[in-house]
């Protein structure tokens, strides 16, 4: 039997040339447009390919735009899926020890979706409950590694009471057990403090998202203290901060964006310290209120360029190749645990009865609805005809099990991430390839 060509093949224009790009190996390849022609040719016929230019055939094999046969790639797909989602004892709990906050943003996706908008906090009874149940891992579930991700509301409201003492109690028995054991937390970062980072790289935080909404003025309109004063100045001391005491530390700098934003978003450059900017990854989020227009793409690109100017690294977080699944919540392994003791899959939908997975026992043990379960895991989020017959497929690998799980129960049409995507597929190849100096 002869080769066939990658079903993942990509031809993106760039000026006078063709980048020849291949999601699922993450290649990319630069031809001229008169070579292209030529190549276009040959990959119909392969045998002909190989015979008249044996290296090049080679360098494309290798390159996984040419593969043999009996490599079926989509089943391949689906196998690393299974393996990322089921096949590892590394556990992942987001915990909301509040929905509450210190401030109170216009967008928030807990007030928006509905969630009872109280002032409780995770009791001292759930605290007791959940460190039995991450001993119930180390012990029972014999974990290769934990990672405690502190959610909300805004975590550090509640950093004595609850992050605190969880870690403090769960920390020796991971380390007497050789549990790998990670902490990271999703804050505006108000309320830390030298005291609290030093605590929190001994108990082996090492990843920050912090959210910011713009230049001092639009941040200081938009998160803002009950009696008024802006948040600005303390957001971007305490970034600061955090890379001078955990000089390590990896900061994701979510910049919740609208058009307004973007127009001056670059004015707070120049507030990071140098050894900040070597840890921060700027990720940019379109409030999801707001529609994407092309005036707000251009926008974009162009303060994604000035971040990268000035030192920043940034992402396109659309296209995530070698994942193998859309979102970390689509493991077995990762759930939700919330302050109340109810356990949930995703941060992004409202903490309702009818989304509940399960509850947190005195015992330690999880009640698992295992109605919901065994919906949500019945197949792959890609294996719909859509998807399955994408180019695209190995860079976001369909949608997330909390969208797929919705359209399934409200028999509703799933909608394709890349239909109103900011970055095109055609900039995220062109970056890459400048990146590799390939152009």
């Amino acid at each position: 039997m002869n080769d066939k060509a990658s079903r993942y093949n990509i031809e993106i224009e760039y000026y006078n040339g063709i980048l020849l790009y291949n999601s699922l190996t993450n290649r990319i390849l630069p031809i001229s447009l008169k070579d292209y022609s030529i190549i276009e040719t040959l990959m119909e016929h392969l045998p002909t390919f190989r015979q008249k230019f044996p290296e090049l055939y080679s360098a494309f094999q290798r390159s996984g735009f040419i593969i043999s046969p009996d490599f079926d790639e989509l089943a391949y797909l689906k196998l690393q899926n299974k393996r990322c989602i089921f096949m590892n004892r590394d556990y992942h709990l987001t915990i909301n020890p509040t929905l509450d906050c210190n401030l109170k943003c216009w967008y928030c996706s807990v007030a928006y979706a509905g969630a009872k908008y109280d002032r409780e906090r995770m009791s001292d009874e759930i605290v007791d409950n959940l460190i039995k149940h991450i001993n119930l891992l180390v012990t029972q579930k014999k974990a290769n590694s934990i990672l405690l991700d502190w959610f909300g509301g805004e975590p550090l409201m509640y950093f004595d009471e609850v992050i605190k003492k969880i870690s403090d109690s769960v920390f020796p028995i991971l380390l007497q057990n050789n549990v790998k054991f990670r902490q990271q937390i999703t804050t505006n970062a108000t309320l830390l403090s030298e005291d609290r980072i030093r605590y929190m790289k001994d108990m082996n935080f090492d990843f920050f998202q912090i959210s910011i909404d713009g230049n001092e003025c639009r941040q200081n309109l938009i998160k803002r203290y009950s009696d008024k004063h802006g948040t600005y100045r303390d957001v971007v001391d305490n970034i600061n901060l955090l890379s001078e005491v955990i000089p390590d530390v990896s900061i994701c700098l979510r910049v919740n964006y609208d058009k307004q934003t973007l127009k001056n978003i670059k004015d707070i450059i120049n507030d990071f310290t140098e050894k900040s900017i070597k840890c921060i990854t700027v990720d940019f989020q379109r409030v999801w209120q707001i529609s994407c227009t092309e005036e707000m793409r251009k926008l974009l690109e162009k303060a994604k360029v000035e971040f990268e100017k000035a030192g920043f690294r940034s992402r396109f977080w659309a296209y995530r190749p070698f994942r193998y699944k859309c979102c970390y919540a689509d493991s077995i392994n990762h759930y939700v645990v919330n302050y109340d003791g109810r356990i949930f899959k995703c941060t992004a939908r409202d903490y309702g009865e009818e989304l509940t997975l399960g509850h947190l026992l005195k015992s330690g043990e999880i009640d698992w609805n295992d109605g919901i379960l065994s919906k949500m895991f019945v197949k792959a989020t890609f294996e719909n005809e859509r998807c399955e017959n994408c180019r695209v497929l190995p860079l976001c690998m369909g949608p997330c099990i909390q969208k797929n799980y919705d359209a399934l129960i409200n028999c509703k049409q799933l909608t394709c991430v890349y239909d109103n995507v900011e970055y095109s597929l055609s900039s995220f190849v062109i970056e890459m390839a400048k990146q590799r100096n390939l152009i």
